[in-house]
């Protein structure tokens, strides 16, 4: 009895917890669609110097700062090709976790192999850039991504393979 009650508490923190993650990543992917769509209507120039104006008096203070001098390179390499090409990249990222995220939470059982293999993938690639380049934020990102697939594999597997398992059982048993 007390097992099984534990049991049931700790299946109900890990549901709470998986629940928090999606919340985080359909935000998440609000913010990128948001930004996006916000880096489109920005032409490169303008976006070029307004970085350059955020950045000047770090970069004045010390030229070396990693931080800004990233964010400095980046806006320099933002040219009309990538503008496009990574505008059109972020909408797509952050559509698919909303709609994924929705489906989940919608209960579409489609929606858990769905959402595992884009974390897969896009957890793949933040791993490579972010272990390539030697990029804190990429890296945890992945790893945000991986903790989530195994959420969603155990959420996944709770909701609907221990079901089939179950009515599977009882229709041998019934025979």
């Amino acid at each position: 009895m007390w097992r099984q009650t534990n049991e049931s508490g700790r299946e109900r923190d890990i549901l709470w917890i998986f629940d928090l993650a999606l919340v985080l990543k359909a935000v998440g992917g609000a913010v990128e669609v948001l930004g996006a769509l916000l880096v489109l209507f920005v032409p490169p120039a303008l976006f070029v110097r307004i970085i350059d104006f955020v950045m000047a008096g770090e970069l004045t203070q010390d030229p070396h700062d990693p931080v800004a001098s990233a964010i400095h390179d980046a806006a320099q390499a933002f040219s009309v090709n990538n503008h496009l090409l990574i505008t059109l990249y972020i909408v797509f990222h952050g559509a698919i976790k909303i709609l994924l995220v929705i489906g989940i939470f919608a209960k579409k059982r489609i929606a858990y192999p769905l959402f595992m293999l884009a974390l897969a993938l896009f957890g793949a690639y933040e791993a490579y850039r972010g272990l390539t380049r030697h990029e804190l934020l990429l890296q945890l990102l992945a790893a945000f991504d991986f903790s989530l697939l195994v959420l969603t594999l155990h959420e996944y597997r709770q909701r609907y393979l221990h079901s089939f398992s179950r009515d599977t059982q009882e229709g041998f048993v019934a025979r």
